[in-house]
């Protein structure tokens, strides 16, 4: 079959029973469900999930095997939600409902990065005199965000092994911004007559940080510590605890993007930025998938 992908319930069930109804080939199509941000939906280009789905030309003439070969991917992602907002008890169980309606054979996660950005930073750093991106970091630690974010994961990983204990739920860290204080360029061209509509484009970094943290280089390191602490206080403690042991897990894909042309805006990194993280998150997903399901 064909990859397809849809945020239609009410599609993507009809798609998955016509699926059930060819034993074949439901034998070898992994179905996948997806959550998170705009990491996973941002439109400005081919995102770390879209490269997941869809091949590049140059993949297609090489013969490289991609997921979107004959995948099926309900994606229920969407850009600027926070960890905190998807993982609250009511999503949840709005998501559990439909996770267990179907047998999903990864569940692949993108959440956490605007928990510790924009309005979380102004609230921060308000009224705040100049200090070292060290001390402006320990300020975050005092916040208690990451315990925050941390038991949001939790919530949802404990009720999605109640529903599959056995399917496992693969998640990533972030890239350092190369980008710091340039917000995101919508034009027509590239978004359509939807950049029209758009208000939230950035920055959400440095605007906030900037009263205490003046220079690029004390900002961009603040920014790298934030990844390193959402990766050593959330996703780290997370895979390690003997409770999620072969239920979640992690790429790591901090230190990849080193250029600054290789990202997009301070968030976000353009489409080929995007497909050299999607080739880490694809061998890491290919390993998790039944063996039958796999890509080579």
């Amino acid at each position: 079959m064909p990859s397809t992908i849809t945020t239609q319930r009410g599609e993507f069930r009809r798609i998955y029973r016509a699926l059930q109804r060819k034993p074949d080939l439901a034998a070898r199509t992994p179905v996948f469900f997806c959550e998170g941000d705009s990491w996973f939906s941002t439109p400005l280009s081919m995102n770390l999930l879209d490269w997941l789905v869809f091949p590049t030309p140059e993949d297609e003439e090489r013969g490289v095997p991609q997921f979107g070969a004959g995948g099926l991917f309900f994606r229920t992602e969407k850009s600027g939600d926070l960890a905190i907002d998807i993982f609250s008890e009511r999503r949840i169980a709005d998501l559990v409902d439909w996770y267990e309606g179907f047998d999903f054979d990864l569940v692949l996660i993108s959440a956490g990065g605007n928990d510790f950005v924009a309005n979380f930073l102004q609230g921060v750093f308000a009224g705040q005199s100049p200090m070292t991106p060290e001390q402006a970091f320990a300020r975050v630690e005092r916040s208690r965000r990451f315990e925050e974010v941390r038991g949001a994961y939790q919530r949802f990983l404990r009720a999605f092994k109640r529903v599959r204990p056995d399917t496992p739920i693969l998640a990533h860290t972030y890239d350092y911004p190369q980008r710091m204080g340039e917000p995101a360029r919508l034009t027509v061209a590239n978004l359509g007559a939807a950049a029209l509509l758009r208000d939230n484009i950035g920055p959400w970094i440095a605007p906030h940080v900037a009263h205490v943290l003046p220079q690029v280089a004390q900002q961009k390191r603040f920014a790298a510590l934030l990844i390193d602490g959402f990766h050593d206080n959330v996703l780290q403690p997370l895979a390690s605890r003997a409770e999620f042991s072969g239920l979640f897990t992690f790429v790591d894909l901090r230190g990849t993007l080193r250029q600054a042309d290789a990202w997009f805006d301070e968030m976000h990194p353009a489409g080929a930025g995007f497909h050299t993280l999607s080739l880490k998150l694809r061998r890491a997903a290919n390993a998790l998938l039944p063996a039958a399901k796999r890509r080579a």
